[in-house]
């Protein structure tokens, strides 16, 4: 599920899931809950690598962003995936 947000709305991003096979499938309008797994991603996200810090720049940003997206596919263990990672669970389909 995807939000209404404009990088999902975009032209570029629907041809992309167009040509995939992928069918987009939207959260209602004003309840996150109904998308919960991309909400949670970007709390964790957040508490993990962005609040109580102060970046210099972008990059830094960038940087962090990475670094945990990094570490989040290879080693967080997720309890609905059995408590694998993300790379598990692409490495076992």
């Amino acid at each position: 599920r995807m939000d209404h947000g404009t990088q999902y709305l975009s032209d570029h991003f629907q041809n992309q899931i167009k040509f995939w096979g992928i069918t987009p499938s939207f959260a209602f309008v004003a309840e996150p809950q109904t998308n919960g797994v991309a909400e949670r991603f970007n709390r964790t996200l957040k508490e993990q690598a962005i609040y109580g810090r102060v970046f210099r720049n972008i990059t830094d940003v960038r940087e962090a962003v990475m670094t945990f997206v990094e570490l989040y596919n290879s080693e967080w263990r997720v309890e609905k995936n059995g408590f694998r990672s993300p790379d598990e669970i692409r490495q076992a389909a």
